[in-house]
């Protein structure tokens, strides 16, 4: 059959190069008999037209014959090969597409049996399906730790989730994973100081949820579980998504090969990398050398299960004691002391200044709040340095530095916060040896690829210099800023984050910049109307974290009053006159505001609330004021 194809190609390419050679001038001799007889002509004969016709190209007056058998048999060797070639593709051709429709149909047939293999669909309810099948069907047989997180984010606290917030806004389609040191997704830290102590429902403690004191209800978790996706899912969904790994903790970094490694062994790569760690509450020298039966019955106040654990010791012990006198222990005090006045429970406070939150407010406004923490009902107790602790007929015994003696049955250690940077050294990082945390540029970056937020950042303030801050509106701000450079943007952290705390629903205080009593302070104080407390605060706003709501634009028309013409001296003579309210005075609402060198660098809003912007303003614009009292009247605060 082959033979027959080539005969037939051979002789229709004949008959296509038969009229080329001739228009091309070649010329055939007749020559009698068939062609196998020419091979039998005299060798002289062959020899004397081999040499007429070797005298010009083919084609001459010579005999051409050979030359046109020659292209025959090439031609016919030609479409052989061309015939063959053509052949073995269409069998390749032919395999090839057997082989695809076979491992289609494998492929299929796996997608059936195990959805987990597929694509996720976009969007729609499909996509919500095909997830919980996913989930259902296929997660269990995945590492609960991936290999790879695109966005990695240490740390489970506000400034994370502010981060991945920030991260998935950017890029829809972003894969964001969280380690977290604690059993909860990222949740809202201040409630577990104030609101949850005073609501009336009995299964608060179960369900997280309060009332804020505008009489709203809300969960101190930021979303609830349906937002966040498995971390065994995380590498596969087509959309991405927030994955937590909670009770991980993040023991080793490698810069250079872009990898973390957990408390488990396990090892996690990424391209983009947070660093917020937050803090750790502060023990005293005294309880760490105490022993084991007084640190048992010691709580370092900071996290959900703390909240869990001392709401259930309340109940079941007769008196606690709580170390400490600043912003979280003046509220735990608070919120105790309510308890004590329905239950006949015995708090006490004691602190080394002289008033509560002596290392923040000025002395008088600290005194007047040290006289409103004791109408709560506790026994405040300041100048009281703890020497020692021991555990002795089931009863703690603290003893002071002057000599007093108390007895407690539970202690609440409320010192402060110790930044998290044990993954200094494996990272090479900079910790800051003044304010502690890790160093960071206006960028918040640390190092190319790896940023800081919140607690455990240390960045350089343009009006303030370099600080470190621990309130909740710096992680909002920070985590959300970081979130955005992991995805491109390079904006600088100029933010003057602000921070509040309320003593129970009917006093509080928000305040900015630099807060320390050590610094001259000048008072302006008001009357009060009902409207001001934080309860009203909360119903005007809609909202019980007074975070930060407002952008510095909404202030960039104030007028802050300034006279060009004021000296020096002028703002002295401000200073000197001012008079600090009398001891014993109501301060029902007043700003007050903190000097160095003359110009505002702090303010504290006492129960003045949603004016924040106009504060901030004033200590971005960094200026000297001739009289505060007239910059005191931008807060309105003789407003009835």
């Amino acid at each position: 059959m082959i033979v027959a194809v080539a005969m037939h190609k051979c002789r229709s390419l004949r008959r296509l190069l038969v009229p080329v050679v001739h228009a091309r001038g070649f010329r055939q001799r007749p020559v009698p008999g068939n062609l196998l007889q020419r091979w039998i002509v005299p060798l002289e004969q062959q020899t004397t037209r081999q040499m007429a016709s070797s005298v010009g190209v083919p084609g001459g007056n010579g005999d051409s014959s050979v030359y046109t058998i020659f292209v025959a048999i090439s031609a016919l060797g030609a479409g052989l090969y061309i015939f063959k070639t053509l052949k073995d593709d269409k069998a390749r051709f032919t395999d090839r597409m057997s082989t695809l429709a076979t491992k289609t149909k494998e492929l299929n047939s796996e997608e059936l049996q195990d959805p987990g293999k597929g694509e996720v669909p976009a969007d729609g309810e499909g996509a919500s399906e095909t997830v919980t099948a996913l989930s259902e069907n296929d997660s269990s047989s995945r590492p609960e730790v991936p290999s790879h997180a695109p966005f990695l984010l240490i740390g489970g606290g506000t400034a994370a989730f502010a981060a991945a917030r920030s991260i998935r806004a950017r890029d829809p389609g972003a894969r964001v994973l969280i380690i977290s040191e604690e059993d909860d997704p990222p949740y809202m830290r201040p409630p577990l100081s104030k609101e949850l102590w005073f609501s009336e429902d009995p299964n608060a403690v179960e369900t997280l949820r309060f009332k804020q004191w505008n009489g709203k209800e809300r969960s101190i978790y930021f979303q609830p579980p349906s937002f966040y996706v498995s971390t065994r899912d995380l590498p596969f969904v087509e959309n991405g998504g927030v994955a937590v790994l909670c009770n991980k903790k993040v023991v080793y970094m490698d810069v250079r090969e872009n990898k973390v490694k957990l408390d488990d062994g396990s090892q996690i790569s990424y391209e983009k990398c947070l660093i917020a760690t937050g803090g750790s509450p502060r023990s005293l020298p005294a309880i760490e050398r105490a022993g084991k039966e007084v640190q048992q019955r010691t709580t370092l106040f900071r996290r959900v299960k703390d909240f869990i654990a001392l709401e259930r010791i309340t109940k079941e012990v007769k008196s606690v004691t709580i170390i400490g006198g600043g912003f979280l222990g003046s509220e735990l005090a608070c919120a105790l002391g309510r308890r004590a006045l329905l239950t006949g429970l015995e708090v006490i406070q004691m602190f080394p200044e002289t008033g509560n939150m002596g290392k923040v407010l000025p002395e008088y406004l600290s005194n007047w709040t040290t006289e409103k923490i004791r109408r709560e009902g506790v026994n405040v107790m300041p100048e009281a340095v703890v020497k020692s602790v021991s555990f002795r007929d089931g009863k703690l015994a603290i003893q002071l530095k002057d000599g007093r003696k108390v007895e407690t049955d539970h202690l609440i250690a409320a010192v402060g916060l110790e930044p998290n940077v044990e993954l200094a050294k494996s990272a090479g990082l900079e910790v800051d040896s003044d304010f502690g945390g890790f160093r960071v540029n206006a960028e918040l970056q640390a190092r190319s690829n790896i940023w800081v937020a919140g607690d455990a950042a240390c960045f350089y303030d343009i009006k303030l210099g370099r600080r470190r801050v621990e309130h909740h509106d710096h992680a909002v701000v920070s985590g959300r800023l970081a979130g955005e450079n992991m995805t491109g943007a390079t904006k600088p952290y100029w933010h003057q984050s602000m921070f509040w705390s309320d003593l129970g629903p009917d006093v509080g205080y928000e305040a900015i910049g630099l807060v320390d009593s050590s610094l001259p302070t000048v008072g302006v104080f008001a009357k009060a109307t009902a409207k001001d407390t934080p309860k009203s605060a909360t119903e005007e706003s809609g909202t019980g974290i007074r975070s930060e709501s407002e952008t510095e634009a909404e202030a960039s028309e104030i007028s802050v009053p300034f006279s060009e013409s004021a000296t020096a001296a002028s703002a002295a003579a401000t200073l000197t006159s001012a008079k600090a309210p009398e001891q014993g005075e109501d301060y029902g609402k007043g700003v007050v505001f903190y000097l160095r060198d003359k110009v505002v660098v702090g303010i504290v809003l006492w129960n003045i609330f949603n004016r924040m912007p106009i504060a901030r303003k004033i200590i971005k614009d960094g200026e000297e004021h001739a009289d505060l009292n007239e910059v005191a009247k931008l807060f309105n605060i003789h407003e009835d």
